[in-house]
């Protein structure tokens, strides 16, 4: 039995030598023609890449924040914005399409027409924005351009228009005596009286990250009213997961009839979130000069009294809280003032007409039905009092506007 196994293994392995020695092997033609197919489908593939990328540069892609990529480079655009409809009523004339509380009528006027009020509506709000990025070996190249129609007789209006690679931004933007950490949500275009008036100039800007939550910021922008020189800026801000706290200050000169005097701006604002839907906010701003247009409602800044040119100031902001009652409901409620000092050495009626203080009260509810839509109601009160040449000028009024916005962004 041990011998006829062996035998049959034998066998075996005999046949299978016979059946591998039976298939010829691969001929020196076959080898050719694999590597023909070869070469034919590596030609293949170069082809489809090349078609590949000339595709790309006629073929629009996503880009990298947003919006897409314009063919053919690395630089991605978007375009935003709203279209915003405002419509309010007025108990006392018309103060302009913004709730404008220096302008309002005063008491014991001698014009019946002031006992009107008013009904108005507008779309000036409307805004467009196009924004670029564009990776660079020096960091994010990035660009905007921005317009509404708030200029004179419903003109389109520049905004901003600049460009920032890194931490250098060149052209006209917010000016950072402002605060965007710090602001109160209305429906009116302008909010509350004291304010950071709503300042975009043309500048030149340089921000740092500072670490732990500190950013600060560097500008040169406009010369005040008459002088060579330039206005100078600064800013210190912090934030954090609890809120922010921004200092920021101008410095310049305001030149007129060969006479001038130092101004400044300085702004203090801080905003705190109680809890996750509730946030409390105030600022306060301080201006002398010239500089005092930086704030809503702030005084001329410098008048000529007997030859000489007499340094004005003004104090002014505002305190507010928002909360957000559910995933589509917020409200806010601000109360803004503004005190305008006639300077030293100058009377009253020096600077009669002129605004002494003002003050205004915001008071609102915003439904977003769907992201991008906003549909407001406002009810705003105002208060002005100014200088008089005597005791029997009136010298106070106040206003009331209610107001509805509907916007819908894009």
């Amino acid at each position: 039995m041990k011998r006829m196994r062996c035998f049959r293994s034998a066998v075996a392995v005999i046949g299978g030598v016979l059946l591998v020695a039976a298939v010829p092997p691969a001929g020196a033609n076959e080898i050719e023609e694999l590597k023909a197919q070869i070469e034919a489908l590596q030609e293949r593939l170069a082809k489809i890449e090349a078609a590949q990328k000339e595709a790309e540069k006629t073929t629009v892609t996503a880009g990298e924040t947003g919006g897409w990529k314009l063919p053919g480079s690395d630089t991605s655009i978007s375009i935003s914005g709203y279209v915003k409809g405002d419509f309010y009523v007025d108990n006392r004339p018309a103060s302009g399409d913004t709730f404008n509380a220096p302008a309002i009528p005063l008491d014991d006027h001698k014009d019946a027409t002031d006992d009107d009020g008013n009904v108005g509506m507008h779309a000036r709000q409307t805004r467009l924005r196009f924004d670029t990025h564009t990776p660079t070996e020096m960091g994010a190249l990035n660009t905007r351009i921005e317009t509404d129609f708030y200029g004179s007789g419903n003109v389109l209006r520049l905004r901003q228009a600049y460009g920032a690679l890194g931490p250098v931004l060149a052209g006209q933007a917010w000016s950072i005596i402002g605060d965007d950490h710090t602001y109160a949500d209305t429906v009116d275009f302008d909010g509350p009286i004291g304010v950071i008036a709503t300042t975009r100039t043309s500048q030149l800007r340089l921000t740092l990250p500072m670490g732990e939550g500190f950013t600060g910021q560097a500008a040169v922008e406009p010369a005040v009213k008459g002088n060579e020189l330039p206005t100078f800026l600064g800013a210190l801000r912090y934030s954090s997961g609890w809120g922010a706290v921004n200092l920021t200050g101008a410095v310049g000169r305001t030149d007129d009839g060969g006479q001038n005097v130092s101004a400044h701006a300085l702004h203090a604002g801080a905003n705190l979130n109680v809890t996750d839907a509730t946030k409390v906010m105030a600022t306060l701003n301080v201006a002398r000069g010239g500089l005092n247009g930086r704030i809503l409602g702030g005084g001329g800044g410098a008048v000529t009294v007997d030859g000489k040119l007499k340094a004005q100031e003004s104090m002014g902001g505002f305190a507010g809280i928002s909360h957000r009652w559910s995933d589509t409901v917020r409200s806010g409620a601000y109360f803004g003032w503004v005190e305008n000092d006639t300077g030293d050495g100058v009377s009253a009626a020096d600077v009669a007409g002129e605004n002494k203080s003002l003050q205004s009260l915001h008071a609102n509810v915003i439904w977003s039905p769907v992201a991008q839509a906003n549909i407001g109601f406002e009810v705003m009160h105002g208060w002005r009092e100014v200088y008089t040449a005597g005791p029997s000028e009136p010298n106070k009024g106040e206003a009331t506007r209610v107001q509805l916005g509907v916007q819908y962004g894009f």
